[in-house]
């Protein structure tokens, strides 16, 4: 079944989540394969139409011996492999290429922090991270320079486990020179992973993409030290979007810009780090439950129940005199009904369906997929 969602991966790319609606709508990565065809890919964007040219289950082939021969397995989202917190976040990658191992049920912290800290972010960092390990939590991170890559060797020096979440395909030097601690990592029992296929480049626009992955891994999240327009912003945000613990460490100086970006998340509830043991009674001493998404974005199709209305039954007009086909979803009629008036952008529809916009993109894909809505570009859709 790899193959099937190594294709996906091709046609859709990484971090893209309307590869997780179309596995909702056809139900298995095989149905998707099959019900995408060249004579229904009017649902497709264009840059995952010109994909979809070129991707071929021969090379997802190709693509999983590669990964074998660096030492991956391929893990995909129906897969009892597949670390059951990151399932239930928005957006879950479809495949991850993994080495080592990531089945693990202690509890997962996820560390950010700047690329070039201050000394004191770096003692804190390691103390707290050495003292973590030695209680058995597995340290996430990024392996980029800076907290990330401290993060990771205080973990390993106490030898404890650690994840480090690639922003680049598993053949790509990147952190150049970064080979040793991903053995090294392998090798204490932690675990090197990406969702980016072989070759991806570490692209900036995916650095954030990828955060979600690093938060999606963990119970909760200790921001080290991050300025306004840091990337721990984002971790962050994801960490409070999936209903985790966000943690962070208090500015050495509260008038100095690289500490700005953690005061707003501490004024807003971030549980304040003095010590490890501030992290260590949210899920040990007191033996609180992990917190995770209050309920899964993804369950595999084979233990989904049946919908009351379900989106692959195919719509049909009675009579020429109904304008509405039947079947559709409330969601559905909602963004029908608005699309009779004519052409409507996705901010319209938002607006005036009262729709959550994860709930509006997927509906609106459905009723792509089964022909009744085309988009026009530019983020607006009208009837077909």
């Amino acid at each position: 079944m790899s193959e099937y969602y190594l294709w996906l991966l091709q046609v859709m790319g990484v971090a893209n989540e309307r590869s997780v609606q179309l596995l909702r709508h056809f139900g298995t990565a095989e149905d998707a394969y099959i019900g995408i065809n060249d004579s229904n890919l009017h649902f497709l964007k264009e840059a995952e139409k010109n994909a979809y040219k070129t991707a071929s289950v021969a090379k997802s082939a190709e693509i999983a011996e590669l990964a074998h021969e660096h030492g991956y397995n391929i893990v995909t989202l129906d897969d009892e492999r597949y670390p059951e917190l990151l399932k239930n976040i928005h957006n879950p990658p479809i495949v991850l290429f993994v080495k080592g191992n990531i089945d693990n049920n202690n509890v997962k912290l996820a560390v950010v922090g700047a690329r070039t800290p201050s000394d004191y972010s770096y003692v804190v960092a390691e103390r707290i991270c050495r003292a973590l390990a030695q209680n058995s939590v597995v340290i996430v991170s990024g392996m980029a320079v800076g907290i990330d890559k401290t993060a990771h060797c205080a973990a390993l020096k106490e030898k404890g486990v650690t994840f480090g979440v690639l922003a680049c395909g598993f053949d790509v030097d990147y952190p150049k020179g970064s080979k040793t601690l991903r053995d090294d990592i392998v090798a204490h029992g932690g675990a090197i992973l990406t969702e980016q296929l072989p070759g991806g480049r570490p692209e900036l626009w995916y650095f954030q993409k990828r955060n979600r992955i690093i938060s999606g891994l963990s119970h909760g999240t200790l921001v080290v030290e991050a300025d306004e327009k840091s990337g721990c912003i984002i971790t962050a945000n994801h960490t409070e979007d999936q209903n985790r613990d966000l943690f962070c460490i208090p500015p050495q100086d509260i008038f100095e810009p690289r500490y700005s970006g953690v005061i707003p998340f501490l004024k807003d509830g971030a549980i304040p780090v003095f010590s490890h043991t501030d992290i260590l009674e949210n899920y040990l001493i007191r033996e609180k439950k992990p917190p995770v998404a209050e309920k899964p974005h993804f369950v595999a199709a084979s233990v989904l129940p049946a919908p009351a209305t379900s989106p692959q039954k195919p719509k049909t007009f009675p009579n020429e005199n109904r304008n509405e086909p039947e079947n559709l979803s409330e969601s559905q009629a909602k963004i029908y009904q608005l699309l009779k008036a004519g052409e409507c952008t996705l901010d319209f529809l938002s607006e005036h369906s009262g729709l959550n916009f994860n709930t509006l993109n997927e509906a609106l894909l459905e009723l792509e997929i089964d022909g009744l809505v085309v988009g026009v570009g530019a983020s607006k859709y009208k009837l077909n």
